[in-house]
């Protein structure tokens, strides 16, 4: 980055280091604020084009980070601003669909403006999100990777919309886009991981529990192979409810396992407590889906309940419950 519009030398120099890494991981408050404090300066000296673009777009991804550490809504709203301002922009180049890299910023805005539709219950975000995606896919040549991030992000969007207004078409179109986006990366791409996750989530609220347990199964693979643990994490929290549905019960139990482990390891609190609350939610599921002898049921409380001690702790109430139930069995 240079300096002829009058950014001194350090700035520029701290820009170009926060543009290689928009989205460290950890990173906190106070150096969110100084990375978006710096992108803002740069901002006002750059003039239209390539860059500029690429520094909106970094910018809305800082601010995301942002709202993910306050939940402050003019955060999310300030991300957006930047994403949708940098896709402007990047449709007012002469030849935009030349440059898709710069039209990366479309996956972020579709999921910027789905979460503050469920942060604000303005569903009319969702539906802007998915006109966006739709006319940028037309845009981008098929085989780069940013149509498959935008492909991956609006088959999301659509299958969150069947999940609200229950249109099957929406959630066919997330399929049928979804597979595209994986057709669209190589199989070891390091995006591919996202890919399939997202894939697997929408076969799964299809019904189609066996093909989303080996999409979710592939996903967990990429993911490992790109040593992306909080991609690995979220797809085994993902894969352990597949399993759940599918009455795989020991398979699931592993699943959760891993996933808690992973998400302790890298120290994401929200994590784990998805991963326990999907837990337990699993817990009422298997038992009341328990149709086997009182051995059976005993040997299966027996095997579950060391799992639950493990992920959930002793004091839990749903530890509590199979304890109680199991105690209640062996004494009949």
């Amino acid at each position: 980055m240079n300096t002829d519009h009058g950014i001194d030398p350090a700035t520029a120099l701290r820009a170009a280091e926060i543009l290689e890494s928009p989205r460290r991981l950890h990173r906190g408050l106070e150096e969110t604020d100084d990375a978006i404090a710096t992108l803002d300066k740069v901002l006002t000296a750059t003039p239209p084009g390539p860059l500029r673009i690429t520094i909106l777009s970094n910018l809305g991804l800082i601010r995301m980070v942002r709202f993910q550490l306050t939940s402050s809504l003019p955060d999310l709203d300030a991300a957006i601003s930047c994403f949708k301002e940098a896709q402007a922009a990047h449709l007012a180049q002469p030849s935009p669909e030349s440059r898709p890299e710069l039209s990366a910023t479309i996956p972020n805005l579709i999921g910027a403006l789905h979460a503050r539709a469920e942060y604000t219950g303005r569903w009319d975000d969702l539906d802007e999100a998915i006109v966006l995606g739709r006319d940028a896919v037309v845009r981008m040549p098929p085989g780069v990777s940013q149509r498959s991030a935008a492909l991956a992000s609006l088959s999301s969007a659509l299958r969150i919309r069947y999940e609200r207004a229950g249109y099957d078409g929406d959630l066919t179109e997330a399929i049928d886009l979804g597979r595209q986006a994986t057709a669209d990366l190589p199989d070891d791409h390091p995006r591919q991981g996202s890919v399939l996750s997202n894939l697997g989530g929408s076969l799964m609220a299809a019904g189609q529990l066996e093909e989303s347990l080996h999409v979710y199964r592939r996903a967990v693979d990429r993911f490992r192979a790109a040593d992306n643990r909080h991609g690995l994490a979220r797809t085994l929290n993902n894969l352990a409810g597949a399993l759940s549905q599918a009455g795989r019960i020991d398979e699931a139990v592993a699943a959760f396992r891993q996933a808690l482990q992973e998400f302790r390891a890298i120290g994401d609190q929200p994590g784990e407590t998805r991963v326990k609350k999907n837990f337990a939610s699993s817990l009422a599921l298997w038992d009341g889906s328990v149709t086997a002898g009182p051995a059976e049921a005993e040997a299966l409380y027996t095997r579950v309940l060391a799992d639950c001690v493990r992920i959930l702790g002793e004091d839990d109430p749903a530890t509590r419950s199979l304890r109680e139930k199991l105690a209640a069995l062996r004494r009949s």
